[in-house]
């Protein structure tokens, strides 16, 4: 098994045991946002099981209907992702106003840390396997998590004020449902950006791509631009020929660079030459 996957199944059985943690916790502690907090992380779950999907789709070969191959797949698991939190928060300010609301024991407190530290674990192994991997999905998937796991600090706080005032259980639960929905927008936005068509800056890659090109005497790059595709990059390069040359050798030219570029760890999997 592939480490992204194998980072994903961990954080998928870290989210079943939290879950369910929080929700049974929540109906016996008589805790409504550890509840909803609960709801929270099942749909984190939902998206890691979804991530994994994208990830065995979005590595299938290029193909002739798909000469780019199905990198964008990612950027469309993770719009359904948001559109997902989407509904969730929503879902969670209407049920807000429909509980009747007692004051929880004070001992959940500890329930709620140690859950916490479990998340915030899981999160770190998402983040260092899709560093490496340059997984898109694992970076995103362990912001997530992250995130989850220090919104879930704040029902420490409210543990104890509903001590005093219990209808703080109720906005608890609604200020979860609006950070959701406040995430679920940005990634929204984020991932329709990416569908459409967007430049990834790396600066280092460019660099090491211009120093690969400029071996070849017979022509100048004039511009390169680099696309995510998922996984992968797409690189787009503008050459300028130098002197008169034939367009046999020309093409000899370019099949060495993509070759040589494609035999670098760098992700570049999708070469296009533009000649002006």
């Amino acid at each position: 098994m592939k480490s992204e996957q194998k980072a994903l199944f961990f954080n998928i059985l870290v989210n079943i045991f939290v879950s369910l943690v929080k929700i049974i916790g929540g109906i016996f502690g008589n805790t409504f946002t550890l509840v909803i907090d609960g709801i929270y992380t099942i749909s984190d779950l939902v998206t890691d099981v979804i991530a994994i999907m994208g990830i065995k789709i979005g590595r299938k070969r290029a193909n002739k209907n798909h000469p780019y191959g199905y990198g964008k797949i990612f950027y469309v698991v993770e719009l359904f992702m948001g559109i997902l939190a989407l509904l969730v928060g929503a879902f969670v300010i209407y049920v807000s106003f429909q509980i009747d609301y007692e004051k929880p024991p004070i001992g959940i407190v500890f329930l709620i840390i140690g859950l916490v530290v479990l998340k915030l674990i899981s999160a770190k192994n998402l983040s260092v396997v899709g560093m490496r991997k340059k997984s898109e999905l694992l970076i995103v998937s362990s912001y997530e998590s992250r995130m989850e796991a220090f919104s879930s600090l704040g029902l420490v706080i409210i543990v104890i004020l509903s001590q005093f005032i219990t209808k703080i259980d109720m906005i608890g639960g609604i200020v979860i449902a609006v950070f959701l929905i406040w995430q679920a927008i940005r990634e929204i936005k984020q991932n329709i950006d990416y569908l459409i068509g967007i430049t990834y800056e790396d600066e280092k890659i460019k660099e090491k791509v211009k120093k690969i090109v400029d071996k070849y005497r017979v022509i100048d790059m004039v511009d390169q631009v680099l696309i995510q595709d998922g996984p992968y990059y797409q690189l787009i390069l503008t050459l300028k020929v130098k002197k008169n040359i034939t367009v046999k050798s020309m093409l000899r030219v370019q099949n060495k660079i993509k070759k040589e570029l494609k035999a670098k760890a760098w992700g570049l999997k999708f070469i296009e030459f533009r000649l002006v």
